[in-house]
């Protein structure tokens, strides 16, 4: 399982939707996730992953795609 599909479903759990609602190119904002929601996911990502995501690398995310890409470059 790639690194997008994990996250996808730590992002659908922790948002409470859909796995299939959760793409690359999904932006947090049409899932109705707020930023503890983002917060949420950044702090669980960085356990599963065992990357730590900054604060800078967090306010350039556009997409959840954004943030399985820089997991993914720290692996």
């Amino acid at each position: 399982m790639g690194t997008f599909d994990k996250l996808r479903i730590l992002i659908a759990d922790v948002l409470g939707v859909d796995e299939e609602l959760v793409r690359p190119e999904t932006v947090p904002d049409e899932l109705e996730a707020d930023s503890i929601d983002l917060m949420d996911i950044v702090g669980e990502a960085e356990q599963l992953f065992r990357v730590e995501v900054t604060d800078e690398a967090i306010e350039g995310f556009e997409t959840f795609g954004d943030l399985a890409n820089y997991i993914d470059a720290r692996l």
